[in-house]
């Protein structure tokens, strides 16, 4: 909780200023960006030490299509060009390179430390893959700085547990595990291989020969046990009445579209009684979202991800409550 924290005060920050300054209204999308990070971060805090951008905390995309904004810690505008430092701060890569030209050998602009960055590396958008121990990774896995010293989350470690228990239970059973972050579904499939739970997953950036591939392998090979899939790619046109449990991962503001993914399990032929299981951090974002929902006795239908104006249906007020202000 740690990292949490840390992140949760400097979006309070930028969230405070956007107040102070007036400008909460007209500041939808970085709003929304801070919140995406802290949900990402309840979940593992990889998805945001380790995001697209090289893998530092102020990523300006993770996998998946997951906007990111960063603000420079130098200029304090939205980074252009954006740089990470070796204590993950983000900056305009020509500030800092101004930055540091000025003041010679200089320390984080943000946290006082030395400075250290790999201006020749930052900017690297080719498809990167490593091998270890005969596995072939790519996406966030490649950008872990050791596969070896792979570091679970909470939320992780609490659903092995409740695979374990299901299979415990019933030898047949399957189950379904749901997330919006295609990265954390990456991180939660090593994690439960390493652990001789066999998965397959089904997202967006795949083909459809090869999402027709993981629906077969998890409907007719008894071994693999868990199906991971992005949410809105397993909410539409889909019937695994093979999978008997559901786990959610992260609370979508929409709940319907978690109602119509968990669907996909409800359909004709299912014969055994379905349990859903959520995964909620106490004390973070994720609990302000469903007390949000429960407060305004509404569904977010078309509120993030289905509008052109993401938070349009969010008061200030509301913003202020997700953020605990």
């Amino acid at each position: 909780m740690e990292f949490y924290e840390a992140l949760y005060t400097q979006c309070v920050t930028q969230f405070d200023a956007y107040v102070d300054a007036g400008t909460l209204m007209n500041n939808y999308a970085h709003i929304f960006d801070l919140l995406t990070r802290l949900r990402q971060v309840v979940d593992h805090p990889y998805l945001v030490a380790y995001s697209k951008t090289v893998g530092h905390p102020e990523g300006m995309k993770n996998e998946g299509n997951e906007s990111m904004e960063s603000q420079c810690g130098i200029c304090h505008n939205l980074a252009e060009d954006v740089v990470v430092t070796s204590c993950d701060h983000a900056f305009c890569k020509t500030c800092l390179i101004d930055y540091s030209a000025t003041l010679g050998n200089v320390s984080c602009p943000s946290c006082s430390i030395p400075l250290t960055v790999d201006l020749t590396t930052q900017n690297s958008v080719g498809k990167v893959t490593r091998s270890v121990k005969g596995r072939k990774c790519s996406g966030i896995l490649s950008r872990l700085p050791s596969l070896v010293d792979f570091k679970t989350s909470t939320k992780i470690d609490a659903l092995r547990d409740e695979i374990r228990n299901m299979i415990e239970h019933d030898g047949s059973a399957k189950g379904i595990v749901f997330s919006q972050f295609t990265s954390f579904l990456d991180l939660i499939q090593f994690s439960l291989e390493r652990s001789s739970i066999k998965c397959v997953q089904l997202n967006g950036a795949m083909n459809i020969t090869e999402k027709g591939r993981s629906i077969d392998t998890f409907t007719h090979d008894a071994d693999y046990r868990v199906f991971l899939m992005s949410l809105k790619a397993g909410g539409v046109a889909l019937n695994l009445t093979v999978a008997s449990h559901v786990f959610q991962m992260d609370p979508w503001w929409n709940p319907a579209v978690e109602n119509q993914a968990q669907d996909r399990i409800h359909r004709i032929g299912q014969f055994k009684p379905i349990k859903s299981t959520r995964f909620v951090i106490k004390d973070t974002v994720e609990e302000c979202i469903l007390q949000l929902q429960q407060k305004k006795q509404l569904v977010f239908e078309g509120t993030v991800g289905d509008s052109p104006d993401p938070m349009s249906k969010l008061t200030e007020a509301d913003l202020k409550f997700l953020f605990q202000i």
